[in-house]
Formats: C-alpha cells, structure tokens, sequence
C-alpha cells in the first residue's frame, strides 16, 4: 500500500447509525494503516452515557489498536482539535455516535471539519431509508455553501451470500453515490469482527479490513 497523502494530511468522519460497525472498522484501518505505514491518529466523538467512555476510546484502553486514541473536545472546538491532530502526511479518523440530525449536534460539528465522510451502512431497506437523513444532511451544507466533505459508503453486515448488498449498492450507484467496492461481513465467529471488541485488531492480509484500509486511503488522498 503505497498512498501519498498531501504535507498536511486528510480528516475522515465515520458516520452511521448505532451498531453499524463504525467503532470496529476504525480499529481495524488504525492496525492495517500503521503496518503500510501511514501515519494515523483517531478522534472519538461519540456522545455515551454518563461516566462511560466512547467505545474506540475505551478500546484503545483495553488493547493496542496501533495509533493514538483521543476523546474529543466540546462540538465547539472540534475542528480546531481535529486539525491539530492530524498527523502530517497522515490521516485522522474521526469517531461518531449514532446518527442524529439535530441542528447544533456534534455531527454537523464534525462533518465541518473532514475532507472526506465515511457512512458505514448495513444493506437493508430500512437502514437506506434512515440514511437518507445523512445524505439530506450534506446536500444542505452544499446547498448553503457551506463546507461539504465528499462522501463515500461501505457497506457493513453484509452476507456474502445474499443478493441485498448488490441491490442495496445497485440502488445507491443510481443516485450517484460512491460506494466502496469493499464490503465488510457480517461475523460473529470467535475470530470474527463482531467478537473483536477489546482486543488487538487481526490484522489479515488480503482480508476484507486490508482492503477497505487501502481503499478509503485512496479515498481520502483524492
């Protein structure tokens, strides 16, 4: 994996509804970037309950994900934070809570300090009808001239042997959305991606992860 990425870096939000894989698949792009060595940094902005931690966060405390882990600042500070962080050459992954359009939230806050949005989105109808709030969320910030980073979808949960993800991305590819070719499955073997919570990143060569992490750095270094 052979990126370059501009002197002063590239921001990635991760956005998606809860339990859509955001958390797990940074974790797994902070291990896959450090070994082709990218430099990279992550950002949690998710919004938990009292006295609990963003789960990256968390994650970082209970294993080595290869890179620095940061709790993010007041909605007001963000994108300053977010610059500072950023390592030169390099990526910053920015952590988000599940979706919420809300006017003054941490999304918006967030999205007005990357170059590039990540929805990670299981293939199902319901879960594209609710992402028509994201998508309605960035076509208002282009529409006002405000700051719109460019969009990229993966798609997560998806078995392999179903035909949903095909339509699911036949459907988005319509409406002319980028849809990354990579998708990540759906897995709760013991080894597997919903089992990795708390625990260093396998990092597979060739493995859904290790493509995913190469194709969003390609993504992002547009």
């Amino acid at each position: 994996m052979k990126i370059q990425l501009p002197p002063d870096g590239r921001r990635i939000a991760f956005v998606g509804k809860g339990g859509s894989g955001k958390s797990t698949v940074i974790a797994h792009l902070l291990g896959h970037w450090a070994e082709a060595g990218i430099d990279a940094a992550a950002l949690d902005a998710d919004e938990p309950g009292d006295e609990e931690s963003g789960s990256l966060t968390e994650w970082a405390d209970l294993a080595d994900l290869s890179a620095p882990v940061y709790p993010a600042p007041s909605r007001s500070h963000i994108r300053d934070r977010a610059r500072k962080l950023t390592p030169p050459g390099g990526l910053l992954v920015i952590d988000t809570g599940a979706w919420i359009r809300r006017a003054g939230n941490t999304h918006f806050a967030v999205l007005s300090a990357v170059d590039l949005v990540v929805l990670t989105l299981a293939p199902t109808r319901m879960e594209l009808d609710r992402a028509g709030s994201v998508l309605a969320a960035l076509d208002h910030l282009s529409d006002v001239g405000a700051h719109c980073p460019r969009l990229a979808i993966v798609l997560t949960m998806t078995n392999p042997s179903a035909a949903a993800a095909d339509d699911t991305e036949a459907t988005l590819a319509t409406a002319g959305y980028t849809v990354l070719k990579t998708r990540v499955p759906r897995s709760d073997a013991r080894e597997g991606y919903g089992q990795s919570f708390g625990k260093p990143p396998r990092l597979v060569p060739d493995s859904p992860m290790a493509k995913l992490a190469e194709e969003i750095a390609l993504e992002a270094a547009r």
